[in-house]
């Protein structure tokens, strides 16, 4: 009787396991009886890839790779954000078939896979010397996603779902500076009237600057308006861009400078075009001993627009930073 419960438990316990090994087998069937998605000849064009777009509805963003970078098309060849791109085609590489469904076509649109002005289907376009071939992803099935080849009527359902937008912005790389406040040196906002304001640092490795000439009573406290201010230039993700030969650019209404402890200097102007406001990089000169590079996107065709509260940020006066208490 006093072996009952210790019985019970062993029982129990190969029961457990059983299930388990049971479980696990299961997966490695299903495992064993899903494929990859992309044909062997499909997944080698992947590095070879010459344009790709995506298409939903009347949403569309074309992207073409030049001397081996990819840029957006509807912006004059501008850089792909790198990360959105790599997860596209990972989603396409990694993709598994779990299941074919239908073949018949009349069930398209029932599915989502129907292309159309209308349809909430995605449609992907790809583009090498050698194979254009393409994907159409329809409803989603569970944790899965239904899709077919665009050539194909064969519908397929995958292991995992793909989100992604078909809007250009969305795809531009807009992080156009991107330099740590704790390696910034001086600083100089000159504005068109004349105001110019010197801003420094006591050591190397502050994070705070200080406005030059100005008593030690009035800047205590003033510190985040005035690093506010050199924020929105170094730390600058921009709205949208566009060609400055495009733009009718006349003189700057701020002209901003920026050097950093190791040497680096960055010259940029901001601009209003019929009360729109773009900012322009006019120069960029990175340190010669710099461990690690910093990120600007100096070229010279692109102009940045920023919303309205960049431009508060980055237009400031004296009198907007000294505030009394």
């Amino acid at each position: 009787m006093r072996n009952k419960p210790l019985i019970f438990t062993v029982v129990l316990t190969a029961i457990l396991v059983a299930l388990a090994l049971n479980m696990r087998g299961q997966d490695r069937v299903a495992d064993l009886s899903s494929r990859d998605l992309l044909s062997p000849m499909q997944e080698k064009q992947l590095p070879a890839l010459e344009r790709i777009s995506l298409t939903r509805g009347e949403g569309r963003v074309e992207l073409a790779r030049h001397d081996g970078t990819w840029g957006v098309v509807s912006h004059a060849g501008f850089p792909v954000q790198q990360e959105r791109l790599a997860a596209l085609l990972h989603a396409l590489r990694g993709a598994r078939v779990v299941e074919e469904k239908t073949s018949n076509p009349e069930h398209h649109a029932r599915l989502g896979l129907e292309v159309a002005a209308d349809s909430e289907a995605l449609k992907v376009d790809l583009h090498t010397p050698e194979l254009d071939f393409g994907v159409i992803y329809g409803d989603r099935v569970g944790n899965g996603q239904l899709v077919r080849f665009i050539d194909n009527d064969q519908v397929l359902l995958l292991n995992r779902p793909l989100s992604i937008s078909v809007s250009p912005l969305d795809w531009l790389a807009l992080k156009a500076v991107d330099i740590p406040m704790q390696q910034v040196a001086t600083a100089r906002w000159t504005h068109a009237d004349g105001e110019t304001l010197e801003l420094d640092k006591r050591a190397e490795g502050d994070y705070n600057l200080r406005m030059v000439g100005l008593e030690a009573d009035q800047q205590s406290g003033n510190e985040r308006w005035i690093n506010s201010m050199v924020l929105a230039l170094i730390n600058l993700t921009a709205q949208n861009v566009a060609l400055r030969e495009d733009l009718a650019l006349a003189e700057p209404m701020l002209r901003m400078q920026v050097t950093t402890w190791a040497g680096a200097e960055l010259a940029a102007s901001l601009h209003d075009v019929e009360g729109r406001y773009w900012l322009v990089i006019d120069n960029y000169a990175a340190a010669e001993a710099e461990e690690d590079p910093l990120q600007v996107n100096a070229d010279s065709r692109w102009a940045y627009q920023i919303g309205i509260g960049q431009v508060e940020n980055l237009n400031k006066r004296q009198a907007d930073i000294v505030r009394s208490p």
